[in-house]
């Protein structure tokens, strides 16, 4: 078995492993063609999972209804040169549950994020952002913070590149990098 098939496979089983008690094995094998090809036909998708294009399709609107997958177009920014960084945020420990919510909303809200998360530890919030260069980044980040009082610092972490993200491989170091 070439490496590539036998890293596949091992990714694979480790999915399967932890969504075993979320997803059957025709869910697990829908959710893995859907996120390959997000616009594969039901046709398509009944002939790779084995199933009648009726239980295909009854079983992705049941997938995208309660929420457990969802199909997504994503700008890769790197490959159209755009600027892009994680922002680390540490919040005032004083700071309100209504002043925190307030903060989240506004961000939420924010065209050019495109994720927010909350997280443990060192830092409160985990922010995902882009801009055309990274001096707009910069400057954007800038604006963004520097209005907000509950915001005790940040560490911005401009990227330089990404080789896998969405489950995705999007390049491979080589050799002559």
């Amino acid at each position: 078995m070439p490496e590539d098939d036998e890293s596949d496979s091992h990714a694979d089983s480790i999915h399967r492993a932890l969504l075993e008690g979320y997803l059957d094995e025709h869910d697990y094998s829908i959710f893995r063609a859907l996120n390959e090809n997000g616009r594969i036909s039901d046709t398509e998708l009944a002939e790779q999972v084995g199933l009648s294009r009726t239980a295909v399709r009854r079983r992705r609107e049941n997938l995208l209804d309660r929420g457990a997958v969802d199909v997504h177009a994503v700008i890769v920014l790197q490959e159209l040169d755009l600027a892009y960084a994680d922002v680390l945020v540490k919040l005032d420990s004083s700071a309100t549950a209504e002043e925190r919510d307030e903060l989240i909303g506004a961000l939420i809200d924010e065209e050019l994020i495109y994720s927010l998360d909350s997280c443990l530890g060192t830092y409160d919030l985990f922010v995902r952002l882009w801009h055309e260069t990274l001096h707009d980044v910069k400057d954007y980040t800038w604006e963004l913070f520097e209005d907000a009082s509950i915001i005790e610092e940040y560490e911005l972490v401009p990227m330089v590149h990404t080789w896998k993200a969405w489950d995705k491989e999007l390049d491979h170091p080589t050799e002559d990098r």
